[in-house]
């Protein structure tokens, strides 16, 4: 997972004052939130294109599957309420509320050969479940700021969206299967709930991220064996060692498939002996 900055989607001139029209439309009059769902459709390019076509949670390009837009807090049916919810209907066409996200992140699936399952679908739990925002007043509503109306709720799932998110997720180096980085109880339970609400799991995107670990581990191992062999005079290795750098550098990159993921990797990699890994890591990108 890789941070993305909701704030970079451009939308087409007047989209506001459409989103606003439309959820008036079914906020105040009942209307159908799919009779304006051309309203998101029209977004899903603009947003897959602030990953570079990958699925916001689990970085897979969209080759993977069918791409969608995501409705973070769901539009329709809340799964993990306490009580019955209807959906967060006022934000259905709130901008903010958008992820791209591939089918198998998306749409419930279940993968009996591997025994796994998830898929986000209507699924949305909360660290407290008490501070659960079940509907609004539609005579006092901001339309200008709809954000605010949740402010009160703290998501259990991973959000690409949060700058601070994408650091809690890892992968095993062993089988690419996705784990929590840090060591804090709290963290621990909103990665695993987000690995099954995501089905992050889901065996073959692990083969896929596994054989992404392995060839980042290998051109490590390269790297720091060049490294140490690097002499002023053999302008061979040094090339080498450079070149090796550059190609670590872009799998870490947000472009490259499982990025965030082979970051923490590398992270793992790090030595007193090899402080270019550090320069790596600060490289950005």
């Amino acid at each position: 997972m890789r941070y993305v900055d909701i704030g970079d989607l451009r939308l087409d001139d007047g989209w506001p004052a459409l989103a606003e029209t439309a959820c008036r439309d079914v906020i105040e009059n009942g209307a159908s939130i799919a009779s304006h769902d051309d309203l998101w459709r029209d977004t899903k390019k603009r947003l897959g294109a602030l990953l570079h076509d990958k699925c916001w949670f689990c970085e897979t390009p969209v080759d993977r599957s069918d791409n969608a837009v995501d409705h973070f807090r769901p539009k329709g049916r809340v799964a993990d309420a306490l009580q019955e919810h209807n959906g967060y209907r006022w934000l259905s066409f709130e901008s903010r509320n958008f992820r791209f996200a591939c089918t198998f992140c998306n749409s419930r699936r279940v993968d009996i050969e591997n025994g796994t399952a998830g898929g986000k679908a209507d699924r949305f739990p909360l660290v407290d479940e008490g501070a659960r925002v079940y509907a609004v007043d539609p005579a006092v509503i901001d339309y200008d700021d709809l954000i605010a109306t949740v402010e009160a709720e703290t998501p259990a799932i991973l959000d690409p969206c949060d700058p601070d998110d994408w650091l809690l997720l890892g992968c095993k180096r062993e089988n690419g299967k996705p784990c929590a980085t840090s060591s804090e109880p709290a963290a621990i339970r909103r990665v695993e709930q987000s690995i099954e609400v995501y089905h992050l799991d889901y065996e073959p995107t692990c083969k896929r991220r596994h054989t992404v670990a392995g060839q980042l581990l290998e051109k490590v191992r390269e790297a720091k064996k060049a490294f140490l062999e690097i002499d002023e005079a053999d302008l061979k290795t040094t090339r080498r060692f450079k070149q090796l750098f550059v190609e670590i550098h872009r799998m870490i990159k947000m472009k490259a498939p499982f990025s965030g993921e082979m970051h923490f990797l590398l992270q793992g990699q790090r030595s007193p002996d090899h402080p270019w890994i550090e320069n790596v890591l600060s490289a950005g990108g």
